[in-house]
């Protein structure tokens, strides 16, 4: 019952939810947010009753990042990770997908940049920030001399395309965060840029909007993290693109920072 308490079943199974004095459902008596949690509860339920309770999804890898030597093959494992995303049926969303979207980018990243999930585009080509969207993430990153091709790798949370390019569900991303935990592990960023509020609360398990986690920097497993909008939120407002800037400008202080002082470290050690 707890799992249930902590997703907003109480909200769903109270009294406005359920009200035995009243046979007929009444509209004005929901604001917008309590509608959407009781619909987020009913596909908590729904996911629940078709393939069981799969929050933190575990997934298993032959090398743990502690003993990774230094002529690890990270290219085999990855290879070996997306197979098993290929094949996963851990939610609903591999009913609807075209194929899964697994990431792109170098194999030694200094930057892992995370997204919420794919969009039409991309689950037509499989792969991460094609679209639109994906147009303007590229210009960002270059604008901080970051590149997918050079010194970055793009992942998302979930690994499918939630139908009609709709936010991905708790449930959803607890079953896939074990995949982008294990593609962390093996590919060890020196830094990871969050995209979108999706993107940070399931990584980072929190729940602040963006607007408090925006201009700060948190850890994950010892790597650096900045969070900042989704390039989506940028072409439906552009009022938006100089704070995105601001929170690119903060990013790249924080690399420069990190560079500086192992650089004072070496000569130290010379």
């Amino acid at each position: 019952m707890e799992f249930w308490l902590e997703r907003g079943f109480d909200l769903a199974m109270s009294e406005k939810a359920l009200n035995e004095n009243e046979s007929t459902y009444n509209e004005s008596t929901y604001t917008d947010a309590e509608a959407r949690q009781i619909l987020e509860t009913l596909f908590l339920i729904e996911d629940f009753f078709r393939y069981g309770v799969r929050c933190e999804h575990k997934i298993s890898l032959e090398t743990s990042s502690s003993a990774i030597p230094s002529t690890w093959d990270r290219k085999a494992h990855l290879e070996a990770l997306e197979t098993q995303v290929s094949q996963c049926t851990a939610c609903g969303l591999w009913q609807s997908r075209s194929q899964t979207v697994f990431g792109e980018g170098v194999l030694d990243p200094k930057v892992m940049v995370i997204g919420e999930g794919p969009g039409m585009e991309e689950d037509r080509q499989g792969l991460p920030f094609v679209g639109a969207s994906g147009q303007l993430l590229d210009k960002m990153l270059a604008a901080i001399d970051l590149s997918r091709h050079n010194n970055c790798y793009i992942a998302n949370i979930v690994k499918c395309r939630p139908p009609n390019n709709r936010e991905p569900s708790p449930s959803e991303c607890d079953a896939c965060i074990g995949y982008l935990r294990a593609q962390i592990d093996i590919l060890q960023p020196d830094f990871i840029l969050c995209v979108g509020r999706i993107a940070a609360h399931s990584l980072l398990r929190l729940s602040d909007p963006i607007s408090r986690l925006r201009g700060r920097s948190f850890d994950f497993q010892g790597i650096p993290v900045c969070v900042t909008f989704h390039p989506s939120a940028l072409l439906r407002d552009t009022a938006l693109k100089r704070p995105a800037w601001e929170d690119l400008k903060q990013f790249r202080s924080l690399m420069e920072c990190r560079a500086l002082t192992e650089s004072r470290a070496t000569k130290k050690v010379k």
